[in-house]
């Protein structure tokens, strides 16, 4: 399937299954990372908090935004400026970086407290999915994709 088929397939699914696919494909995007031990480790614990908020919504908003928008993370393990720039590394960490904002932007839409979302998580709503899956196509995983993806008829 083609970039825009992906997109137009997956705009057409409920959240929760877009959700899976993405967290499906990060479980592969995630050994992009694994020259980077401590972006991987901190990658690696967001991807596991996100599919327990996708299994029992125990976790709160601010749990998964801490990985966006926290200054220890963003200047730390989670800074896109640790790679060079376009590289796959650092395009598989802003993918997981958009996957953990969807997620959390749909963790505070759920507690229906948006008003706190900070501007990064805000901006990681349906409108994200976009460059989720352009990142997804830059990263080589469009394959991987197209396996999670209903064929049309």
């Amino acid at each position: 399937m083609s970039y825009s088929e992906s997109l137009s397939v997956l705009e057409g699914q409920v959240w929760v299954k877009r959700a899976a696919i993405f967290l499906l494909i990060l479980d592969q995007t995630l050994d992009n990372l694994s020259s980077a031990p401590a972006t991987y480790t901190k990658c690696s614990e967001a991807i596991e908090l996100c599919w327990s908020w996708l299994t029992d919504r125990s976790l709160s908003p601010e749990q998964l935004a801490y990985y966006l928008d926290s200054d220890e993370m963003q200047n730390g393990p989670l800074g896109e400026h640790n790679f060079i720039t376009e590289s796959l590394e650092q395009d598989s960490l802003i993918l997981i970086l958009l996957v953990i904002g969807f997620f959390a932007h749909q963790a505070y839409k759920v507690s229906g407290r948006q008003e706190r979302m900070s501007a990064s998580v805000n901006e990681a709503g349906e409108q994200a999915v976009e460059y989720i899956v352009e990142y997804i196509y830059k990263v080589g995983a469009g394959g991987v994709l197209d396996v999670y993806l209903p064929k049309k008829c």
